[in-house]
């Protein structure tokens, strides 16, 4: 049986405050799962149609004013909000790649991820 397994990154979750910006509007985020260099699933319950441009912001206690990703709707339904990412900056970057690392089941294989894919596609 072939898998239709299409994720080319390591997912974690990652309970951390974010707000997601669409068109002006802002939505507040508590968790996101699925996060990888690629993009990540959100639990907020919102309709946006899919190819939205849209901004994500990571809202770390010590690091203001977060760390910022702009990303494009993929699907939105009442569970949730799929985004993909698709502008970072390098610093940016840096630091959605540790927060991947430090929580990955297995660091390793995130290691060799993004040794092979530094960027976001």
């Amino acid at each position: 049986m072939m898998s239709d397994e299409k994720r080319r990154f390591s997912r974690v979750n990652y309970t951390v405050r974010a707000k997601l910006v669409v068109d002006g509007e802002v939505y507040p985020v508590d968790r996101l799962v699925d996060l990888s260099v690629g993009g990540c699933h959100l639990e907020i319950p919102v309709n946006i149609p899919a190819g939205s441009a849209c901004t994500l912001n990571l809202l770390l206690p010590r690091m203001a004013p977060g760390v910022e990703i702009f990303a494009k709707v993929v699907r939105s339904t009442r569970d949730g909000c799929n985004l993909q990412f698709t502008a970072i900056d390098p610093d940016n970057l840096f630091h959605l790649q540790n927060i991947i690392r430090y929580n990955a089941e297995d660091p390793d294989l995130v290691e060799e991820e993004i040794k092979n894919r530094p960027g976001l596609v």
